[in-house]
């Protein structure tokens, strides 16, 4: 006899429908920095992005460097049945580059993946260290590569910053400290990722024949894939990011990478500031940018649309890869699982200007962009988003 089952019906003629996003490197804020953004208003702009896991930085007052903390900012989400958050505490205690936290206690609380983000791990030594560490575990140590010797200024060492008069950050500061990390990679057992690379040179590092069997990971953003350095001109401090938009050039090498499979993962680099820290002049505004609710429509704008890339290839680099990356379960749609979908609709067309974010903050060179693409309804376990409202 017909079994009865409680279900609903959706229409979804014409738009598509995919397993919810990992965005592997956002930044909540939390704790200390709630002026920006809280725990609730970050997970709902991940899920009206379509992200339904979130791997949270630890830059935070104080550093999420404790297994305390870490169990905090698990039990804090949970509790608001929105997102996954996926902590990533420190890999030195502070973030202050002297001393290893204990990374076992973190993981027995919850942690796989490690990043004094923000900030290199500088002392090579620590580094290592903390790689072999975490090998012990099947961790991973994500870095932020920087020389910050080479870098101290504001936007890209190039034309724009000429004409701007300001100092100006070359490329050599994020490719000489790849080198390096390549190198201590090479030597020793464990798993590093470097995100947000922003040099094609950067990524010719890593795909060459000489580090390749140290089986680095990396990732880029979709403001890198989208914009350069003139959008400064635009947008002034809302275009200011670390790494920064580089030239023309650069951003047509990152393309042309990723669309050859070179990159493993599509990271937002979510990162909220309050407008006091953003509407200042290029030299004293603070870097970063929001990008929950944009990294859909931009990486599909840019690597679909432009570049003619595969769906099902940029869809893996938001869902599959970040997840190995941070050892988690890989997203799909499994008889038998919880539901983990997005229902998207590609026609559609917006900008954040007119529907709002739900971010509590709006430090985004997008914000009057016209988008095309937009996340219509989430599921984790029951419907919990639909046009724009949760439930």
């Amino acid at each position: 006899m017909p079994v009865e089952l409680d279900a609903i019906s959706v229409d979804a003629a014409g738009k598509w429908v995919f397993p919810g996003l990992v965005d592997m490197h956002v930044h909540l804020r939390v704790p200390g920095g709630e002026d920006s953004e809280t725990i609730e208003t970050g997970l709902k702009a991940a899920i009206a992005g379509g992200v339904t896991t979130v791997g949270a930085m630890p830059n935070t007052i104080p550093p999420i460097d404790s297994p305390q903390i870490v169990s905090d900012l698990i039990s804090a989400a949970s509790s608001l049945d929105l997102a996954r958050c996926i902590p990533v505490p420190c890999v030195t205690r502070g973030r202050a580059g002297e001393r290893l936290v204990d990374f076992h206690k973190l993981h027995e609380a919850g942690a796989t993946a490690f990043s004094d983000d923000g900030s290199p791990v500088h002392d090579s030594g620590l580094l290592l260290q903390a790689m072999e560490t975490v090998s012990e575990f099947n961790g991973v140590i994500i870095e932020h590569p920087e020389v910050v010797e080479l870098s101290g200024g504001s936007i890209n060492q190039g034309l724009i910053a000429g004409e701007l008069g300001v100092r100006g950050i070359p490329e050599c500061a994020e490719t000489v400290d790849v080198a390096r990390c390549l190198e201590i990679a090479n030597s020793c057992a464990g798993h590093l990722h470097l995100t947000h690379l922003s040099s094609p040179r950067s990524i010719e590092l890593v795909r060459s024949d000489c580090f390749r069997q140290a089986g680095v990971t990396v990732d880029v953003t979709p403001h890198h894939l989208i914009l350069d350095e003139t959008a400064v001109l635009e947008h002034e401090s809302m275009a200011k990011m670390n790494p920064p938009l580089r030239s023309c050039e650069s951003r047509s090498g990152l393309l042309a990478m990723v669309k050859k499979g070179m990159v493993d993962a599509i990271a937002s680099d979510h990162a909220p500031h309050a407008m006091v820290r953003k509407r200042k002049s290029l030299e004293d505004a603070a870097f970063g940018i929001i990008g929950l609710e944009t990294i859909l429509p931009l990486t599909i704008e840019a690597l679909y649309a432009e570049s003619g890339m595969p769906l099902l290839q940029i869809l893996s680099l938001l869902t599959k890869g970040p997840a190995r990356i941070l050892r988690i379960p890989e997203p799909g749609l499994t008889v038998g699982d919880k539901a983990d979908i997005v229902l998207y609709n590609p026609d559609i067309e917006y900008s954040l200007y007119e529907t709002g974010t739900f971010s509590k903050s709006e430090n985004t060179p997008f914000l009057h962009r016209r988008l095309k693409g937009r996340v219509e309804a989430v599921w984790m376990g029951r419907l919990i988003y639909r046009d724009g409202q949760f439930e």
